[in-house]
């Protein structure tokens, strides 16, 4: 994919293919960037919204589950059951409430979907992780005067950090990369990264070259995140792996 976005116009439907150019171009990097940066930063506000606001109502949500049982075993199941919840019977519902609320084409319309994608996920997650928490430390914490909002922020919340950090990621990536919504429910100015990749047409078909740098270019953010948070990782999803 990078290959491809460095080879000029020219050479891209070569027969045989040629995989490495010796003239490589910059003018499809020119052209994306000049044309597609408004929706990547689109993409970042979605994604980065949905992520927080998920991770926020599922820290909050799966603590209660966890500890308080709340609703049993019925009610965290039908939440995460939202996940099988197929996307496109809700689109038209969706299509018609922001249209109504004339919130179409706007950041808003499209984060608020998304949340049917993150929150299921963020809770079920989280509740997981939580459940693994030994109660006596929590005890012991309020035996020492801490207050039960204090036992959460500074002995929970710390302990399940890495198992966060995973969940945040995952529902990122759910997020940025989601088409269906972003398609229906944008026109121009709200446009995220996957719809505008999608729309890249020229009179022959796909423009291969401007398509390959803006994929490259949509791989960045969850690749950076990756690598920065990757201590992180194996902590997460390892976390209550292990009795």
């Amino acid at each position: 994919m990078i290959l491809t976005s460095l080879q000029p116009s020219s050479e891209l439907m070569q027969s045989p293919p040629r995989f490495i150019t010796s003239h490589p171009t910059l003018d499809h990097w020119r052209f994306t960037i000049r044309n597609k940066l408004q929706p990547f930063i689109n993409s970042l506000i979605v994604s980065s919204s949905a992520t927080v606001v998920a991770v926020f109502v599922g820290s909050l949500s799966g603590y209660a589950f966890a500890r308080y049982q709340v609703g049993g075993n019925t009610l965290p199941f039908w939440i995460l059951s939202l996940r099988f919840f197929p996307p496109i019977a809700a689109a038209v519902p969706f299509f018609i409430m922001m249209n109504r609320f004339r919130l179409l084409d706007t950041h808003i319309a499209v984060i608020v979907p998304h949340l049917i994608i993150t929150i299921p996920f963020a809770v079920w997650m989280i509740r997981g992780f939580v459940a693994e928490v030994p109660r006596e430390l929590e005890e012991a914490a309020m035996i020492d005067g801490c207050s039960h909002l204090g036992v959460i922020r500074r002995v929970t919340l710390p302990l399940i950090a890495p198992g966060i950090v995973v969940t945040a990621l995952f529902c990122f990536i759910w997020s940025w990369n989601e088409f269906l919504f972003a398609l229906v429910l944008t026109r121009s100015h709200a446009m995220t990264l996957p719809v505008a990749i999608a729309g890249m047409r020229e009179a022959h078909g796909l423009m291969w070259g401007a398509v390959s740098a803006a994929a490259t270019m949509a791989t960045l953010p969850v690749l950076v995140m990756a690598i920065v948070l990757q201590k992180y990782l194996v902590r997460g999803l390892a976390l209550g792996a292990v009795k």
